[in-house]
């Protein structure tokens, strides 16, 4: 038994997900991003730092001198840390990948697992159109790299909600209180705030259309009509630069906006996005800008990420048959265990070797059993083989 919310991986699901996270890998180092692994343990003050209750709702342990520590909740956070007490004194902007798990309470109420691996790309130190496009693209780069042909990835704004609260005329607190029952999309509370605050009818109305527009290129022009400040202009105006700098850069018709997308973690400021593949409900990634999490960390440089769910990402690729790359064909040699020199050959001509004893019974082809100073290759289509080694070794070269 295991802990609810974890799971174990067995072959080849495990090969699958090592293909993928290369295949993911090639494509961050392609545009500069150097991977950085951050430890298991944090001290529970830095995830707590993100001020989001889903990150601080870690598991804590306590080191010997009585700290409290946390299982990592989050790679961004930690990723910001290092960042902020590790590269003060280098060139921006800084360019971070990873691929790492992290633990979270299992919450099957709001689609999380306990334990999920993700790969994942930060940029720090610039705030611009073509910073938050880069991001975009290289997902793209990512998703189309892993062997995703069908998938679309959604731009939204916390920008453009933030102005539409704002304009509401609330208190501070009733903002926050609408601004969290937003990103919660618990509609009931948010009705609830707007009504005890006593909204106006059109202001209410205005939300509530702003949350229906999602999908189509139309919702631009419908959020158009909605901006009711400059703010809300700019914000509009910032995901139109995104999207046009992504499709110059080759993936167009990819991209769609969604002006009722809100993520569950509360340090974006800015441009939000989520990737989605036909056959997955869920988005198989997610990120967006987070200008004042490094603030947290007393350095206040800009930054946007995503990071791509690797289980669900693995899901998408079985849906659309784009199985990943297959690793090395898989040879039993019984007989081999004692033979290691001949297993050895064999493993540099490309093969996956299980080398077992003499006389152990096997049956999954293909199959080469030593038997005396001969051989007997058994392969995947049924024929067979014998003789000498140099036999073996040609008819191996055309299985």
């Amino acid at each position: 038994m295991i802990p609810e919310g974890m799971r174990d991986v067995l072959p080849p699901e495990g090969d699958e997900l090592r293909a993928i996270e290369a295949a993911l890998c090639r494509r961050f180092a392609a545009y500069g991003y150097g991977e950085v692994r951050t430890p298991w343990l944090e001290f529970a003050e830095t995830l707590e730092a993100a001020a989001d209750d889903t990150l601080a709702a870690g598991y804590r342990v306590y080191d010997p001198q009585g700290r409290v520590l946390m299982v990592r909740t989050d790679m961004t956070v930690p990723v910001a840390r290092l960042a902020a007490t590790r590269y003060r004194d280098k060139p921006l902007p800084l360019r971070f990948s990873y691929v790492a798990p992290s633990i979270r309470p299992w919450a099957p109420q709001r689609s999380q697992d306990g334990e999920f691996v993700q790969a994942g790309a930060e940029l720090l130190g610039v705030c611009s159109a073509a910073a938050d496009a880069e991001a975009v693209a290289l997902l793209c780069d990512c998703l189309a790299g892993a062997g995703l042909r069908e998938f679309r990835v959604s731009l939204g704004t916390v920008a453009f909600y933030a102005a539409l609260v704002d304009s509401l005329g609330l208190t501070l607190d009733d903002q926050e209180k609408l601004l969290e029952a937003l990103a919660d999309r618990d509609y009931p509370l948010l009705e609830s705030i707007a009504g005890n605050a006593d909204v106006g009818d059109d202001a209410l109305k205005a939300l509530w259309r702003t949350l229906e527009l999602s999908g189509t290129r139309d919702s631009l022009a419908q959020a158009r009509k909605l901006a009711n400040s400059a703010a809300m202009d700019a914000a509009i105006e910032h995901l139109v630069a995104v999207r046009d700098l992504v499709e110059e850069a080759g993936f167009r018709d990819t991209i769609t906006f969604d002006f009722g997308l809100f993520q569950d973690l509360t340090y974006y400021s800015g441009l939000i996005f989520e990737a989605f593949a036909p056959g997955v409900g869920l988005p198989i990634a997610s990120g967006g800008r987070y200008d004042g999490l490094l603030e947290r960390f007393e350095w206040g440089i800009p930054g946007v990420g995503f990071a791509v769910a690797l289980d669900r990402l693995q899901e998408a690729l079985g849906e659309a048959g784009a199985a990943p790359a297959a690793a090395p064909a898989l040879l039993t040699f019984v007989g081999g265990l004692e033979e290691p020199a001949r297993a050895a050959e064999l493993r540099r001509a490309g093969w996956a070797v299980v080398a077992q004893p003499v006389g152990v019974e096997a049956a999954v082809r293909p199959l080469l059993r030593r038997e005396g100073g001969s051989y007997t290759l058994e392969l995947a289509d049924g024929r067979t083989v014998g003789g000498g080694w140099r036999e073996v070794l040609r008819a191996l070269e055309g299985a």
